[in-house]
């Protein structure tokens, strides 16, 4: 059987870039290279480029997603999108390859706007019944009355970018004077800002991917950071957080988390790995879960270090494989809808 063409789109433009690099880098060298042949594409606003192994750096044609090297024309049979932030995380790659007829690793371009948009995609899986954080949206245009929002969310809070990753631009709030600068912060990162209640508990996360059309739902994880909260230095220093898989919690609760999280991977059209994150508070109001979501990742972290590709070495998933299985899939899947 002939390999399969495989684009590994790495880099972007977000703050994210450096990370997604790296991503790129772990993906490459776990895929298996006697199933696919595997070109590094970094992704930049004005070129495409892929990396040639000898040093050389060629252009991508953008017109059909193509490559052109020693005259011979390499089409692809798939796109692994390893970008996290724009454009990989938030629809715009996954528009472009829809239209030049590509199947690729992540969500569609819908779920992928929608749940790059922290604040759309905490109001559509609040109207699924799941338990979201009170939340109030800023944009840049509005003018900001800091008491108002103290009154309406209360101390401490959070405010974070309403579009970005990886905790950039995240200020936990525990003082008044400190939620005009928090926001000012965030509005570096984003033109939408959320100032959100803090909610006591525990960080449980839930990875999930498709084999076969069937969900592979992971163990949980139970992410306890060293810092104050699961900040940009918790999720990418060694040592800085503990992530403990499968998470150390009653099976009941666990259940709950893996039922909620399967729902929410159907009712939000989810293809590929993605990872759904929640606080589990200790003391819910009466009649409710303990579960919060907090948000969906659609391109999660995927280096050996990663929290999904560790709940999937738990049960004897090494990336090799969770890999080989995505484009599978990924291919397969295209082939029965076109």
């Amino acid at each position: 059987m002939a390999k399969k063409n495989v684009a590994l789109l790495t880099g972007g433009y977000s703050r994210e870039y450096d990370i997604s690099v790296k991503s790129g880098k772990v993906i490459a060298s776990h895929i298996n290279r006697a199933i696919f042949d595997v070109f590094v594409i970094e992704v930049g606003k004005e070129h495409w480029n892929y990396l040639h192994t000898d040093g050389n750096v060629y252009a991508i044609n953008l017109n059909d997603f193509s490559l052109t090297l020693s005259e011979q024309k390499v089409l692809f049979d798939a796109a692994f999108i390893g970008i996290h932030g724009t454009p990989g995380e938030d629809g715009k790659i996954q528009g472009y390859l829809d239209m030049v007829g590509v199947p690729y690793s992540t969500c569609g371009r819908t779920t992928s706007a929608l749940t790059f948009n922290k604040y759309l995609s905490n109001e559509v899986v609040a109207g699924f019944g799941v338990n979201t954080a009170r939340t109030v949206y800023l944009h840049k245009r509005d003018l900001i009355d800091g008491p108002d929002l103290i009154s309406k969310i209360g101390l401490p809070c959070f405010v974070k970018p309403n579009s970005n990753g990886s905790s950039i631009g995240i200020t936990k709030v525990k003082q008044a004077e400190e939620i005009l600068p928090a926001i000012k912060t965030a509005f570096e990162v984003d033109d939408e800002v959320l100032v959100q209640e803090f909610i006591p508990g525990t960080e449980i996360t839930c990875g999930i991917y498709e084999k076969n059309g069937r969900m592979i739902i992971l163990p949980l994880t139970m992410i306890e950071s060293h810092n104050e909260w699961f900040d940009y230095e918790a999720k990418y220093t060694d040592g800085m957080a503990d992530e403990i898989s499968p998470a150390p919690i009653d099976e009941s609760l666990a259940e709950e988390c893996r039922q909620i999280s399967a729902m929410l991977y159907r009712k939000l059209n989810c293809r590929g790995i993605v990872r759904f994150d929640y606080i589990l508070n200790p003391t819910p109001e009466p009649g409710k879960s303990g579960f919060l979501f907090l948000e969906v990742n659609t391109v999660p972290g995927l280096s050996e270090a990663s929290i999904v590709p560790r709940q999937a070495a738990s049960i004897g998933i090494s990336l090799e494989q969770l890999f080989t299985d995505v484009l599978n899939e990924t291919i397969q899947s295209y082939k029965l809808a076109y």
